[in-house]
């Protein structure tokens, strides 16, 4: 969670890197239109900057600009099809491309997630919802619900139906219910 603007920069660059678009010179580099025409990375850069003024701007004089990042968020949500609270992803998050993704208020997701079109991180009706792990890869059109815990380095395969817990890092799941369909040896 962002607690400082020594953070949010933090999470600006780490979001950048996990995007592709970080490169020591970016004015020479192919990535450069990733930085200017992305909707992701727009998208990101918002979410990131409503973070850190909702998380660290609590005086009254701040809270008409909160107001109005808050519409633009919303805005910018409905246009690319999110629906994304604040607060849930750690730095590094990778949203590969826009189109319907759904993630519970509820839910926790690690460092150095990618995440793709058609997810949907649902909870339960006693607000509890899923935990994930660090370096985790969630494929397009994943369902994830109930309170359920990923750890590590899981992959998602594509149109997956998780509903239950996966403590062993680095495999990849898949199928509908998931179930471990490999063993990755980077873990």
């Amino acid at each position: 969670m962002i607690k400082s603007k020594t953070d949010y920069l933090h999470y600006l660059k780490e979001d950048q890197k996990a995007l592709g678009a970080f490169t020591k010179h970016p004015v020479f580099s192919d990535n450069m239109m990733i930085l200017l025409t992305d909707p992701c990375w727009k998208f990101e850069k918002l979410m990131r900057k409503l973070e850190y003024w909702t998380n660290c701007k609590t005086r009254l004089i701040d809270k008409p600009y909160l107001w109005i990042l808050r519409k633009k968020y919303q805005r910018l949500s409905i246009r690319l099809g999110f629906s994304i609270p604040i607060n849930i992803f750690e730095e590094g998050l990778c949203i590969g491309h826009y189109g319907s993704v759904v993630v519970s208020r509820h839910a926790k997701v690690g460092r150095y997630c990618t995440i793709h079109s058609c997810v949907n991180i649902g909870g339960t009706p006693d607000k509890k919802s899923a935990t994930i792990g660090d370096y985790c890869f969630i494929g397009p059109g994943a369902k994830l619900f109930n309170d359920i815990t990923l750890a590590d380095h899981i992959k998602i395969g594509a149109n997956s139906v998780v509903n239950k817990s996966f403590h062993e890092k680095g495999v990849t799941i898949a199928g509908v219910p998931a179930k471990i369909v490999s063993r990755n040896e980077q873990a």
